[in-house]
């Protein structure tokens, strides 16, 4: 009788840890890492299948649990040890899941995974051997109290999660590319446009997806500086390798031309911009990379150009901003606009500046009210 409660229980135990490390799996998947997973597959299909994460979730946590499964029949572990059959599992989704930058540019750590997996591999088959050769035979039949078999294999299975998450990627800024990429290509715009919107930093391939989007959408000049701009034109335009899932094919499509061996954004920017066929994209891509260099004075002749007859009250909001900032300095240049708000928000802004002598202090205040302006990073920008 005994012998059967003992098979009995461990039966128990068997399918709960089966339970547990398959949920977790599921929810790693689906919800963690699907962004960063969906570029994986985009990358590795290349657009062959449509990518669904929670069709990938279910096969990856099944896949993984019956292969736990199927080597613990091997190793026998067994009781409070019974979670330990799921190491192999664990190195192989925190591998899959290990996903950032280097997928583009190369330089994966394959050693320093060949490392993790020996090192796991060979801790799992010599517990299991000492376990079998000194534990489980002398207690086989031996009654134990259920509850503090549940309880530690409840402890190794937050042993091996907190390894998962830990092994996995944890590239903030990869991530949130990733999200942008996956709301984007969904369609949900304003959802891309809203991974990291408060954030005060951002990688440089983030921003230049923020900037496609909005070209894309036409609201380049309306938004783009409503986010942090640290890399200048470098922050506005991919180059010809591909660093992020962001593809320049893309971008240099919308702006109709690409870039020409040696030639530097400015230099390309320029002369697609002064083409008769160029599109509104690349007047936009132009027009933004003279703030982003502050060469106001040269951006409110270009924005003219451009723009053509457009009055200026119709123009996008950082360039509105950028010719009140402009007449404020050239007491020549006569701005026109129908409302005062614009000047008035500008007079503002410098009566902020005069709270303190301190640059950071007063770089500070400004941001947080005008910190999503062209103005606060004509000012205390790059």
């Amino acid at each position: 009788m005994r012998n059967n409660g003992v098979k009995r229980l461990q039966r128990v135990v068997a399918y709960m840890c089966a339970t547990l490390f398959a949920l977790f799996t599921f929810f790693f998947v689906s919800v963690s890492q699907t962004a960063q997973l969906e570029v994986l597959y985009d990358y590795v299909a290349t657009g062959k299948l449509e990518y669904n994460g929670n069709v990938v979730a279910i096969l990856t946590a099944l896949a993984l649990t019956l292969l736990a499964v199927w080597l613990n029949k091997l190793a026998g572990y067994r009781r409070e040890w019974t979670a330990m059959a799921y190491l192999p599992s664990a190195l192989i989704l925190a591998f899959v899941t290990d996903i950032d930058r280097s997928l583009y540019t190369g330089g994966c750590s394959w050693w320093g995974w060949s490392f993790i997996f020996l090192s796991g591999i060979t801790g799992y088959a010599f517990l299991a051997f000492i376990l079998r050769q000194m534990l489980f035979e002398k207690i086989k039949n031996v009654a134990m109290s259920a509850n503090r078999i549940i309880w530690r294999n409840l402890m190794i299975f937050v042993f091996l999660f907190l390894l998962v998450g830990t092994l996995s990627s944890t590239e903030e800024n990869f991530e949130r590319e990733a999200l942008l990429y996956s709301h984007h290509k969904a369609g949900h715009v304003d959802k891309a446009l809203a991974v990291g919107y408060k954030s005060l930093t951002a990688s440089k391939e983030l921003t230049q997806a923020r900037a496609y989007i909005l070209a894309e959408k036409g609201e380049l000049g309306e938004r783009f500086f409503e986010y942090p701009q640290l890399y200048g034109v470098e922050g506005l335009l991919p180059g010809n390798e591909r660093t992020s899932p962001l593809e320049p094919d893309s971008v240099y499509s919308l702006i109709g031309d690409t870039l020409r061996a040696g030639e530097d954004y400015d230099a390309f920017l320029y002369r697609v911009a002064k083409t008769d066929t160029a599109t509104p994209a690349a007047g936009d891509y132009y027009l933004v990379s003279l703030l982003l260099d502050k060469k106001i004075e040269i951006f409110k002749d270009e924005v003219a150009r451009i723009y053509g007859d457009s009055t200026a009250d119709n123009l996008p909001k950082h360039y509105r901003e950028a010719l009140v900032l402009y007449s404020s300095i050239d007491s020549d240049y006569n701005l026109s606009l129908s409302s005062d708000t614009l000047f008035e928000a500008l007079d503002s802004l410098h009566r902020v500046e005069m709270k303190s002598d301190d640059i950071v202090v007063r770089s500070n205040f400004v941001r947080k009210e005008f910190g999503r302006t062209y103005w606060w990073y004509f000012l205390y920008g790059r």
